[in-house]
């Protein structure tokens, strides 16, 4: 598996540190696929 670094504006680090019950490495992986297979679609469809 592969690391990569991504930058976000501190107010929304504050925010995400409130809530340490959630597995926010999860959520960006599965919001990064769903992106992805939109993307692929619409490339398939010529739309991209």
């Amino acid at each position: 598996m592969k690391r990569t670094t991504y930058s976000i504006p501190n107010e929304l680090k504050k925010r995400l540190d409130e809530r340490r019950d959630i597995n926010w490495p999860e959520v960006f992986k599965e919001g990064i696929r769903k992106k992805l297979e939109v993307l692929e679609k619409l490339r398939a469809r010529g739309e991209l």
